[in-house]
């Protein structure tokens, strides 16, 4: 019974912070207080069931275009209002029993085949923190290809490997020649009883190398030659040549391996991938009207007071391209101009403070058909990169982002976060309204359905005339 109490508590727990209220005026004012956090709230487009599209607030940005759906069936909330719901694409309303219970907890787990092949969810070729997920498998000569660039190897492994590289290559060095010592000195009967260190004088024995007692003796000689120690209690003489050439030999070995790590480790700490991390893109992109023109908004950010140098900002459509031939390219990669100017054309940034890139929409653009239904209902993900040069270190840094269908918001703009704060005599960026938008006024049709009534009208015009 307690077993069967706790299903119906997390069930129904579940079932109540789904329930998302489809006020607009409610979304909008909490959305244009949010903080910007990455993994806060944030708005979607989906389907009202009515010929047309809605935004509701989730809790964090979707993985998939069909993550988050409309839930076609309808509550009566506390204020006699129909209340949305959300729900997982795949998963029905949970029942109250076993065999339901345990088909959601496998779902999605490669255990079972239980959702048929085509509801399989789609993720996000680039997730909102700029990683692909794209892996590679059946590669020829995989290892081999990867060991004969060694250098970039150790810097895409993790830390952790290039940690155990580390101590395993002067570990292995020290008892490598520490073996090879004690080789020499064996051979040479140094290690004999009547010839150890404190009947050497006795016996007029001169030995490869002074003061060796054991293999723990020759161990520390070793260290101590590799890197040039020295405390004085153990030296090479001359009476063994090959003790004299592993010396030298040695030396140079300490030195090459020093070098490498140390090279590795450097090139490692100042690679610019963290930078890219205190770079930021807005969680949705937006479609409003400038100068009676349709445009494909989105929005960029540094956080640091430091510049990026020659910054500039890509879009790429990843989109399903059927040719004239009829070959299918699920995956077609459409570049879209986008620019810092009303014509989307200027992509060269001066990133002193956040930035808005516009991508017009016209008769060049691939979004020039497309309503606002299609904006949801088509399978689409926008690449957006931005590219620049650091200024302290000249390194080339990337940063990427992306937007589903649900993740672009038809009939939004930006809000303005750059102000002018007199008592300090600067401008002011309040990044908390990075990511906040606010409604405008715009027609859910196409561009060029828009085109098409403008030139109408003209021509009526013209005939009265």
């Amino acid at each position: 019974m307690n077993m069967w109490r706790g299903w119906r508590n997390l069930h129904f727990g579940k079932k109540r912070q789904n329930e998302i209220s489809t006020s607009d005026e409610e979304l909008d004012s909490d959305f244009e207080n949010d903080e910007g956090d990455e993994e806060g709230p944030t708005l979607v487009t989906i389907d009202d069931g009515m010929g047309g599209i809605k935004h509701i607030k989730v809790k964090q940005p979707v993985d998939s275009q069909s993550e988050i759906v409309r839930n076609v069936s309808e509550e009566t909330s506390s204020d006699g209002g129909p209340t949305q719901k959300l729900s997982s694409v795949g998963s029905e309303t949970p029942k109250f029993g076993l065999g339901d219970l345990v088909k959601r907890e496998l779902k999605g787990k490669n255990f079972l085949n239980i959702e048929p092949h085509s509801e399989k969810l789609r993720k996000r070729i680039v997730s909102k923190r700029g990683h692909v997920n794209i892996g590679k498998t059946r590669v020829s000569k995989r290892r081999r290809r990867f060991l004969s660039d060694f250098f970039n190897t150790m810097l895409d492994i993790k830390w952790r490997y290039v940690h155990f590289f580390f101590f395993m290559a002067f570990i292995g060095s020290w008892f490598a020649f520490a073996i090879i010592w004690y080789i020499i000195i064996y051979y040479h009967g140094d290690l004999e009883e009547d010839h150890l260190p404190d009947k050497q004088e006795a016996n007029g024995w001169t030995p490869c190398v002074w003061n060796i007692q054991n293999f723990a003796s020759v161990f520390l000689f070793s260290v101590e030659t590799q890197h040039t120690i020295g405390y004085g209690g153990r030296m090479t003489s001359e009476e063994c040549p090959e003790a004299i050439f592993i010396m030298s030999f040695q030396s140079i070995v300490g030195v090459m391996i020093q070098a490498c790590m140390v090279g590795i480790i450097f090139s490692k700490l100042s690679r610019p991938k963290k930078r890219a991390s205190t770079l930021m893109f807005s969680k949705n992109a937006v479609v409003c009207q400038r100068d009676g023109t349709n445009c494909l908004l989105f929005r960029v950010g540094n956080m640091r007071h430091s510049t990026l140098v020659e910054a500039h900002v890509r879009a790429i459509l990843i989109s399903k391209r059927v040719t004239e031939e009829g070959e299918i390219m699920p995956y077609f990669q459409t570049e879209l101009s986008v620019g810092t100017d009303s014509e989307g054309e200027e992509d060269e940034l001066f990133f002193i403070w956040p930035t808005t890139l516009v991508h017009k929409i016209n008769s060049d653009s691939p979004f020039y058909n497309m309503s606002a239904k299609d904006f949801l209902k088509k399978r689409y993900e926008i690449v957006v990169i931005l590219e620049g040069v650091i200024e302290q270190t000249g390194n080339t840094i990337q940063a990427r982002s992306s937007y589903l269908p649900n993740e672009v918001l038809w009939g939004y703009r930006f809000v303005n976060l750059l102000t002018f704060k007199h008592s300090a005599s600067e401008y002011n960026i309040d990044y908390s309204a990075f990511n906040a938008v606010y409604k405008a006024d715009l027609s859910q049709k196409s561009q060029k359905a828009k085109d098409v009534e403008n030139e109408e009208a003209c021509e009526e015009e013209e005939e009265e005339e």
